[in-house]
């Protein structure tokens, strides 16, 4: 039972316990207005340190907080600098354009953390957004194309990059150096050294399209990463690289690389599930070594193999047919593969 009463200056609320018999708490009216004030300034602070900066030059963006692009902004050599963690970058839909020297946004070589790139266009420069030294970015809603080398590359781990889009660079379209990022929704096409390579271990790359690069599509160099309802399509190298274990494509479909369609070369415990891999120069699916897993997987008219697999291994719901090759071979390292539901004749 609950029993509140005011009697004025005072606020006493009463708790009835059943076992710890009363608990009295009481307020004073102007303890009550204190607090409130007390919040409301804080509310105040907290609305100044979230107030937006205009920037209407290329420049050093030397303290944290908030910035954002008055007008297009054009550079030779490096535009916008991050000189410090903890820096917002929203273009507003505008455009950073260069002359093939330098970065459009950079962290100048020093590591500027938890920096955020939002909402407009960069292109023109050796690399579109540059933040070699730096890591915890989001990036987001940003197109990143048609510079000289790099459309985004981050050195750090831990990062967040949605509705990205980086297309005709010149070597890699998104090159992430450490671990433990997400990607989402990507666009990374027509780009000259590979559409994304990922150098470390445990990303994710969800609901993408990577096609038409020179070089491999997608490559991540370690493990416990996935590929996730993306299309991976007409790269000159291999679709999808993923080197090391446990990792997976799910939901995907790789079609028409130069190279195999989906390619774990290395080591064990790899899977492919619910995706489709037809019509590559090399092997559909290729597993360099044993503990394979295919589920619901449809292979076909690759201009090799179907499936190659190291066993033990297993598949269900395998589908390889009209491949140039062999539509499964199945090679027996220290025990037979478990197959169920498989036509691969």
């Amino acid at each position: 039972m609950l029993q509140i009463s005011i009697r004025d200056p005072r606020v006493r609320i009463t708790a009835d316990l059943p076992r710890d018999g009363t608990m009295n708490i009481e307020f004073s009216a102007r303890r009550i207005v204190a607090a409130l004030f007390t919040m409301l300034l804080i509310v105040g602070l907290c609305g100044r340190a979230g107030a937006q900066t205009g920037v209407s030059s290329c420049q050093t963006l030397s303290a944290p907080g908030n910035y954002f692009l008055t007008s297009n902004l054009s550079a030779s050599g490096d535009c916008l600098v991050i000189g410090a963690s903890n820096v917002a970058i929203d273009l507003k839909g505008k455009t950073i354009k260069g002359n093939g020297s330098g970065s459009g946004i950079t962290d100048g070589g020093s590591a500027r953390n938890f920096a955020i790139i939002a909402n407009g266009k960069i292109s023109g420069f050796s690399n579109g957004v540059n933040l070699e030294a730096s890591g915890q970015a989001i990036i987001s809603n940003l197109n990143s194309s048609n510079n000289a080398a790099d459309g985004v590359i981050i050195g750090d781990c831990c990062n967040t990059l949605s509705a990205v889009t980086t297309n005709n660079n010149g070597d890699v379209g998104i090159a992430l150096l450490d671990d433990d990022s997400s990607l989402s929704k990507i666009q990374a096409n027509g780009n000259g050294n590979g559409g994304i390579a990922i150098n470390d271990c445990c990303n994710t790359l969800v609901g993408s399209t990577v096609n038409n690069n020179t070089g491999i599509g997608v490559q991540m160099n370690h493990c416990c990463s996935f590929v996730v309802a993306s299309k991976i399509q007409n790269n000159t190298g291999d679709g999808v690289e993923l080197l090391s274990e446990d990792n997976g494509v799910i939901g995907s479909t790789t079609s028409k690389n130069g190279g195999d369609g989906v390619d774990l070369p290395t080591t064990e415990d790899n899977m492919v599930v619910a995706s489709k891999s037809t019509g590559n120069a090399g092997v559909g699916i290729n597993f360099g070594a044993k503990f394979g897993i295919i589920s619901g997987v449809m292979v076909s008219k690759n201009h090799s193999d179907g499936v190659d697999m190291d066993c033990r291994g297993s598949t269900a719901s395998l589908k390889s047919q009209k491949n140039s090759g062999t539509n499964l071979v199945q090679t027996v390292i220290d025990g037979p593969c478990a197959n169920v539901n498989l036509n691969a004749p």
